[in-house]
Parts: structure tokens; C-alpha cells; sequence
């Protein structure tokens, strides 16, 4: 009834203000309007006759109000007021535009079938409700999201697909629309690991709900893949490669299937796998023959029934290091450790052992050193010469023959440098040496007791923990098992430092049981510390293991054992040019990063380089690339590179100073059609619901799309626009008008003056 008589709702006059549309020149009329109206008011009070004065106070009054009606809708007035317009609801449909929406279910449809048959333009179902009652957006998302007109622009052909980043741009996009949702397309998988939490915060706080639709399997009836391979980024050319390879079936519990490993077509690994349900680990010892940047090839029988064969082989990147390690091993004594492991490592390229023995006061022998220069004051004094080397071993040094600026050194070499300590047991060693309460603890793997036992010697049976049987480092013969065999045939060593507790964090390598009440000894321990690892070895004649009398005299177990241990020490000790990739295999167009790290020789941040990476084609040609510094790392220079083209490239880092060009390692990177779209291929329904349920919207499966639309909020938020209402042809103001003249006239024929 309010808005029959006024024209519009009550809200518009309680928050509106009243204005006249008059111009000035008329609004300067106003006053002789307002004369004229009290000229006539007047003139009914000269009435003469019968009138009497209450007559002509009514009457004056119905016709002054008659008339100030007339004037008030002649003034134009408007109600001005700020209102919320309806306007048809945006929505953002994303479609998965990936290899993945290709693969076909049990009823022999992809994936993408269902966005070819709902989107299409003219026949399409969903796009014809959603375009009902929305106004639509298509975009596609893959290795980059964009806005589409329609699906002509898909063709399922991206190697990658980022959802977080497809949600932030079409969020980004639709900004300042009345959004009633987005509507997410996919099977979710093969997501890349960025932060979701953010984005999800920042569409709940928009009130942006996400309606998502889930695509294909959850989980294949028939399948077997590679999961998963791991391999070390570098390591030195003979070392031993410990590969971590995850197989992951369904449907062949029990059944045996052939993993072989491939290096350019050469067999480096062949054997049986029996198939246990679900997901299985396999840690596998691999030689390196040949430095340079290696392609492994890692490959599962294909079973005949299998729903996708895609996922049987992946390919795993190592770099293969022909540098010579230098390794600084200082003894605080003559004993025979020294002698022995110099001799361990004589035969290899990749070690060299530079040995300084003290042999009295301020006196030392040197052996190894490649310079009358080197180590001629004893033990380091400057950083330059510390970090030289790549790892250092400290045999029964005690705690005074190190001053604290050379204890502080060596916690540097390790945490900034990244280089390797090995900490050898002694009669001044650990606490025995007085290291309780040094800086040296602080590194240490394990907890030094509080008190010394100087007297302390006990012969020990080494046995390998659950740890060891699978590290690098202490495989010391052709397979796992086999290692485990020799090390519990290997003869005692002493110790004469009983340590019986690791720090957090620290992993137990070697130890021995002493009785069931008490704690083993500690014979083998290491942690990272900082950029580099610190391993402690508290035995003092590791030697015995080549000169016992139940040791073969062809026996390799010692010298293997200190290869192998000294490589896995130092192999990844930083240089000062290096450069590392964000991934070692990509989808072609896809987008890796690079990074280089520039020191100098001391291994302070080079603030001024101008490093450039250096891709290599297949076909020989080749690509600069110019990185830039990275402000929050000094020292640290990134790059962005995308690869259109599928094939193996080559990608190294170089500088030139003072017109000497130093080179990086190459580091292999291979790029896919498909990059690694076909594995975890199911549809990621976990991921799906989470977007959906954090945003307020829903979760949806192909057959349930009435229900999607129905969901949708019809009434999304308008724009608000500033109205400027006409109130002049109110019903409101034709009424009064009339009630007041009809009133004038029945008091006019009541009082007999008509």
C-alpha cells in the first residue's frame, strides 16, 4: 500500500534526501508563487456576507494547502538515493584443459568428453542452465589459465595444471562483478606443491564460494605405477647411488613384475618385484660408471588389463661429478688411522686426503699436500685456506690445540660453507678431548657425557641399525641384504669413548648392545648441520677391519667402507658457481626455475656477479639466459625458463671475471609432451571437496549437474548506483489534491456559502 500511494518502498525515504530538479532562474520564482498563494488566502478574509471568521479560516486553509500542493509537484522534487541494483549473477566456469582429461574410464569416454558435451555452444546442457539465469565466463587452466569464449579454444594438450593459480586469476579477473560462484572442472590431479591456504582464506573473506566438479576414477580397479624416484641431485663419478623407487597398484596383490633400470639404453638393474597392496618402497644401490648429466630409465611390466600404461616408466635425472674432493684430516697424535685411510682411498680420483699430524709442540708432519705452502702453520687460521677443502676429519684432537677462533672456522665450514666434518674417536676426543663445552659440541650428532673416562677401553661388536641398511654410505657389498650379511661378520673394534645418546634430529647409524638394561654405545651417528653434515665415528682403529687376522687379505670391506663414506661426506659440498633446477622434467611450455648460487673464496655472498645459464638443445644449438640477484639471498640469482619443445637439453651456469670463464656442472633436463600428467592421474576428490567446503560452495560429480545450478545463488551482490526518483506524480499528491478541493466545496455547501 506504501509504495501504491508513494511510488516507491519505505527504505528509499528513510535513507534518501529530498532535492528539487528546478533550475535557479525558476527557483527564483518561488517567492512570488508563495505571494501569490498568501494574496489569495488574504483575499478570503474581505469576504463579506455571511461568512463568518472560523469560515473563512477553513477555507483559506483547504485552499492555501490545495495550492501549496500544486506548487510543491511544479518544484520537480526528487528523492536522491543510493540503491542496490539487480543485474544477472556472474559465474566463472574453469575447465581442466590438461593431457589427463584425455584418459578414458570403463565406459571408453575421457574425461573430456563430458566438457565437450556440456559446453558446447549449442547443444551443451549446463552452459544452457547456467546461461538461464547467469551471465557466464569460460576459462581454461593448464600450464596457464585463460579466458575463453568458448571450447573451441580447449584442446586438452597441457602437460600441467595448476587449480590454486587458475582460481587466483579468475578470482583476480571477476573482481568488482556481482560473482555468484566459481565452477571448477577437473579431475585435480597433478597439482603442484604451493601454498592453498591463502587462497581459500581469501575467497571465503570475498564470500566467493567454489562449486567444484569432479572428473574421473577416484581410483583405478586395475593399474600399477611408478609413484615415485629419488635419486641424490650429484654425486661423484664410482660412487654408489642408493635409488628410492615407490610402486604403486591396485589389483594385482601378490603377482610379480620386473623393474628395469636403464641408463642411455645401458642395463644398470634388473629384478623381481612382488606386488603388495597399495604402496610399496624400494631402496636400490646403483654404480656410476660415466661423470656427466645421466637420464635414468625406470621401467615396470605392462600387464594386459591395465586401465592406463602411461604411469609404468618415469625418468629420473642424476649428475655424475668427475671433481677431486679435498679432504683435511688432522690428528692430534701419530696412530695408524691416518696411514690406513689415505691408503683406502689411494686408488681414487675423486679423493684426496691431506693429512697434518702433530708430532710434538708447535711441530707437524705433513703428507698429501700440493703445495710447500699448505698447512705449513698447522692447522688453518683464515677461511680462504679452511674452505678450501671440501670436508674435514678430526681425529684425537683435543680441545686446546684448536683456538676458538679455529673451533668457530670449522662450525662456519660446516653451517655456511656446507662442507663435511667427520669426527673420529681417541684418547682426546669428544670429552675426553675437553669438547664437552666447546663450540664443537654444538655441531656434534651426539651427546658427549658430562664426564671424562680417560681410563675408559672396551673392544665393541659394530651391528648396523635399520638406518644403515639403507645408507649410501654403508653399502659395503652388491645388494642391501648382502651388506647386512658382512657387517655382522666383521671383526670388534675398540672404543674408548663411551657415548650413548644421539641429538634430536640425529640419525643412528652403527651401535653396540651392551646389555639389556643399558643404552648401546653410539659407534656411528650424523645429522645436517646447517648447509653441510657432521658424522660422528667414535672408534679409534677402524683400520682392524683391514689388518685382523679373520680379514681376507683381497678383502675390500675397509677401503670400500671410507670411499664410500668420504664421498657421501663431501658430494654435495656447494662449489662456488653452482645452479640447481626446480624440477628436472617438465611439460613442454612449461615453466621451470633456476637458481644460481656465486661465492667467493672465503665463501662470502658475491653481491656483483653477473652469472648467465646456458641451455643446450638436442640439437646442439644454444640459449642464454641472464639471471638476475635475488635481494632476500644474497649471492643467489634466479631465472625463469620455459622450453616449447619436447627433447633432452643440457643447462649449465657460467661467469666471467677478469676474462676467466668458470663453468658449472650441466645439469639434464628433459621435457615431455605430457610431462607427468599420467601419474596420480585419479581424480583427486580429496582436493576437490576441500576447495569446495573451505569456500562454502560444493562438490559435484558428472551426473548431479541440476543440483550445481540449483546451488548457485541467483541473487549474487549488485552494484550500488545513486537514484535520483521523481516524486512530483506521486498517487500520494493526486489524492490530497483532490480531497482538499472536494473538502473546500462540501464546507462551502454545509455552511450554505456555495
Amino acid at each position: 500500500m506504501f509504495e501504491f500511494l508513494f511510488k516507491y518502498p519505505v527504505e528509499y525515504f528513510a535513507d534518501g534526501k529530498l532535492i528539487t530538479a528546478l533550475p535557479w532562474w525558476q527557483l527564483a520564482l518561488m517567492p512570488l508563487g508563495i505571494a501569490t498563494l498568501a494574496f489569495v488566502v488574504l483575499g478570503y478574509f474581505r469576504l463579506q456576507g455571511r461568512t463568518r471568521n472560523n469560515d473563512r479560516i477553513a477555507i483559506s486553509l483547504l485552499r492555501g494547502l490545495a495550492l501549496g500542493l500544486i506548487l510543491f509537484s511544479l518544484s520537480r522534487p526528487l528523492l536522491e538515493v543510493t540503491a542496490q541494483m539487480q543485474q544477472p549473477g556472474v559465474v566463472g566456469v574453469l575447465l581442466d584443459n590438461s593431457i589427463s582429461m584425455g584418459l578414458k574410464g570403463p565406459n571408453r569416454k575421457a574425461r573430456s568428453d563430458f566438457i565437450r558435451q556440456q559446453f558446447d555452444a549449442e547443444s551443451g546442457d549446463l552452459l544452457r542452465d547456467l546461461q538461464q539465469g547467469f551471465d557466464v565466463r569460460l576459462f581454461k587452466f593448464g600450464a596457464e589459465t585463460k579466458a575463453i569464449s568458448d571450447i573451441d579454444a580447449l584442446d586438452f594438450n597441457d602437460g600441467d595444471s595448476d587449480l590454486t593459480r587458475a582460481l587466483s586469476f579468475a578470482q583476480a579477473s571477476l573482481q568488482g562483478e556481482p560473482l555468484a560462484g566459481l565452477v571448477v572442472i577437473s579431475d585435480g590431479a597433478l597439482q603442484p606443491d604451493e601454498p592453498l591456504d591463502a587462497l581459500l582464506l581469501s575467497l571465503n573473506s570475498s564470500g566467493t564460494p567454489v562449486y567444484s566438479v569432479g572428473l574421473g576414477e577416484r581410483r583405478y580397479a586395475r593399474d600399477i605405477a611408478i609413484s615415485r624416484v629419488r635419486l641424490p641431485d650429484a654425486v661423484l663419478n664410482g660412487s654408489r647411488v642408493m635409488a628410492d623407487v615407490a610402486i604403486k597398484q591396485q589389483g594385482y596383490d601378490d603377482q610379480l613384475v620386473e623393474l628395469l633400470i636403464e641408463d642411455d639404453s645401458q642395463i644398470l638393474h634388473r629384478q623381481q618385484v612382488r606386488l603388495k597392496p597399495g604402496m610399496q618402497s624400494l631402496r636400490i644401490p646403483l654404480a656410476t660408471e660415466e661423470s656427466g648429466a645421466r637420464q635414468l630409465e625406470f621401467h615396470l611390466t605392462i600387464m594386459a588389463d591395465e586401465e592406463i600404461t602411461a604411469n609404468n616408466s618415469r625418468q629420473a635425472m642424476l649428475t655424475v661429478d668427475d671433481r677431486r674432493i679435498r679432504i683435511l684430516y688432522y690428528e692430534g697424535e701419530p696412530r695408524f688411522e691416518l696411514k690406513f685411510v689415505r691408503r683406502a682411498v689411494a686408488d681414487d680420483e675423486n679423493l684426496g686426503v691431506t693429512g697434518l699430524i702433530r708430532t710434538a709442540d708447535a711441530k707437524y708432519y705433513r703428507v698429501g699436500i700440493e703445495s710447500s705452502e699448505e698447512l705449513r702453520n698447522g692447522f688453518p687460521i683464515t677461511r680462504d685456506e679452511l674452505f678450501s677443502y671440501d670436508a674435514i676429519i678430526l681425529g684425537s684432537v683435543e680441545n686446546s690445540l684448536l683456538s676458538r677462533e679455529q673451533q668457530d672456522m670449522i662450525v662456519e665450514f660446516v653451517g655456511e660453507r656446507g662442507g663435511g666434518l667427520l669426527m673420529l674417536g681417541g684418547r682426546h676426543a669428544f670429552t675426553e678431548g675437553g669438547h664437552r663445552d666447546s663450540v664443537l659440541h654444538d655441531i656434534s650428532p651426539v651427546v658427549m657425557p658430562d664426564r671424562a673416562e680417560p681410563e675408559f677401553k672396551r673392544p665393541i661388536k659394530v651391528q648396523p641399525t635399520d638406518a644403515a641398511w639403507v645408507h649410501p654410505a654403508l653399502i659395503i657389498a652388491d645388494s642391501s641384504e648382502k651388506s647386512i650379511a658382512r657387517w655382522l661378520t666383521l671383526p670388534p673394534l675398540t672404543l674408548v669413548n663411551p657415548i650413548r645418546r644421539v641429538k634430536p634430529g640425529a640419525t643412528l647409524l652403527l651401535s653396540s648392545p651392551v646389555n639389556d638394561q643399558d643404552d648401546p654405545y653410539v659407534a656411528m651417528a650424523w645429522h645436517r648441520y646447517g648447509r653441510g653434515k657432521v658424522i660422528a665415528f667414535p672408534v679409534q682403529n677402524s683400520w682392524l677391519w683391514q689388518m685382523h687376522h679373520e680379514i681376507d687379505l683381497e678383502d675390500q670391506t675397509h677401503e670400500l667402507l671410507w670411499r664410500q663414506m668420504l664421498r657421501w661426506l663431501a658430494e654435495s659440498v656447494p662449489q662456488q658457481l653452482s645452479l640447481n633446477l626446480s624440477a628436472q622434467k617438465i611439460h613442454a611450455g612449461g615453466v621451470i626455475r633456476l637458481r644460481s648460487e656465486v661465492w667467493q673464496t672465503d665463501f662470502n655472498a658475491h653481491h656483483e656477479a653477473q652469472p648467465r645459464a646456458v641451455l643446450t638443445a638436442p640439437d646442439g644449438g644454444e640459449r642464454a639466459i641472464r639471471l638476475q640477484p635475488n635481494p632476500a639471498e644474497p649471492g643467489t640469482y634466479d631465472a625463469e625458463l620455459s622450453v616449447t619443445e619436447p627433447g633432452d637439453y643440457l643447462v649449465h651456469v657460467e661467469l666471467d671475471e677478469a676474462g676467466q670463464v668458470s663453468r658449472s656442472a650441466n645439469t639434464r633436463l628433459l621435457v615431455t609432451r605430457a610431462g607427468d600428467e599420467y601419474f596420480d592421474s585419479e581424480m583427486n576428490e580429496t582436493l576437490l571437496r576441500r576447495i569446495a567446503d573451505e569456500s562454502s560452495g560444493g562438490f559435484f560429480r558428472p551426473q548431479d549437474m541440476g543440483k550445481l545450478v540449483d546451488a548457485l545463488d541467483s541473487n549474487p551482490r549488485g552494484s550500488r548506483t545513486l537514484l535520483r526518483l521523481e516524486l512530483w506524480d506521486m498517487p500520494v499528491l493526486f489524492l490530497l489534491l483532490v480531497a482538499l478541493l472536494c473538502g473546500e466545496w462540501w464546507y462551502r455547501r454545509w455552511r450554505g456559502l456555495a
